[in-house]
């Protein structure tokens, strides 16, 4: 049965990492790259966990290419590669595995919120750029793997007695922008991160972060210039409706009627975006202050475009 193949696969390559992997590729709303799934197994202190040894805790900490190709060879056939806007993800190859997918690795409730925020700080870029994620071990879990740590560099003899020790590692994760512009030079001339534009909002919402969604994403003028440039106006409408359904902050409802108000403008011209919110939220913004933020990323990126 397929439940049998999916065991046999945690045996051989370890329950943790194929629980978590096949986890966070059934809950990606459009599945994942091989080099997303390396990335944010990367930001996964279980799986790190289970798969480095004490010994090898080094910078970069990453979990090694071969056990996502590992992965990808046992399930051949059930994992199949989908192209969606020239790259390439790994999905189920039918929604029966995916059921039985979600059903063994997405039943835990507190599982499911950790991974989804999980995915959500990924897309965010949270951990880009040399940014270091502390990643704790537990002296004992070493221990019993019978693996002697004074190898690692990082490891301080006052912290022996601690049964849990931190430390800080790069997991070498990417930038995520909302566009990839080659000339700054020329701002008409990008490519839109979709893979950003696709997962983001959907993690957020379901892990609860909803101060990101608000200004890492709504009152964020890359992202409504964007969306508005490659025609998806009455998506960022949707979204910032939803926004507001979880949040209940009124400068949501206000940006969304305001948006509605200026639609036929910014539609025929985009760059009028910031002139045009400008003139409307400054007005407003001492009775909706959250709005400032909006109007500071106006003033800063809109001269960009």
């Amino acid at each position: 049965s397929i439940e049998q193949l999916f065991y046999s696969v945690e045996n051989k390559l370890g329950q943790r990492f194929v629980f978590r992997a096949l986890g966070y590729i059934t809950m990606a709303k459009a599945g994942l790259t091989e080099v997303e799934l390396e990335d944010i197994l990367s930001l996964d202190n279980i799986v790190l966990g289970d798969v480095i040894v004490a010994s090898y805790l080094k910078n970069p900490l990453r979990i090694s290419y071969d056990l996502v190709a590992r992965l990808k060879e046992e399930l051949e056939g059930y994992l199949v590669e989908r192209q969606v806007r020239n790259v390439t993800l790994m999905v189920w190859a039918n929604r029966h595995l995916h059921l039985i997918a979600q059903k063994l690795y997405l039943s835990n409730e507190e599982d499911v919120h950790q991974m989804h925020s999980l995915l959500a700080e990924y897309f965010l870029g949270a951990w880009s750029g040399g940014r270091k994620k502390i990643f704790t071990y537990d002296n004992n879990h070493f221990t019993s793997l019978n693996i002697s740590h004074h190898k690692n560099p990082h490891h301080q003899q006052s912290h022996e007695k601690t049964s849990s020790d931190k430390y800080s590692y790069d997991r070498q994760t990417p930038e995520q922008p909302w566009v990839f512009q080659c000339n700054l030079l020329e701002p008409d001339i990008f490519f839109v991160n979709h893979r950003k534009m696709t997962e983001l909002v959907y993690h957020l919402t379901r892990s609860g972060r909803t101060d990101d969604l608000m200004f890492g994403v709504i009152m964020n003028f890359s992202w409504l210039y964007t969306m508005i440039k490659i025609g998806q106006f009455e998506k960022a409408l949707t979204d910032i409706d939803l926004a507001y359904s979880y949040t209940q902050e009124k400068e949501l409802k206000f940006l969304a009627t305001t948006l509605r108000s200026i639609k036929l403008k910014v539609l025929k011209s985009p760059t009028s975006l910031s002139a045009e919110l400008q003139q409307r939220l400054l007005p407003v913004v001492t009775s909706l202050p959250k709005l400032r933020h909006l109007l500071l990323e106006c003033d800063k990126d809109g001269p960009k475009y």
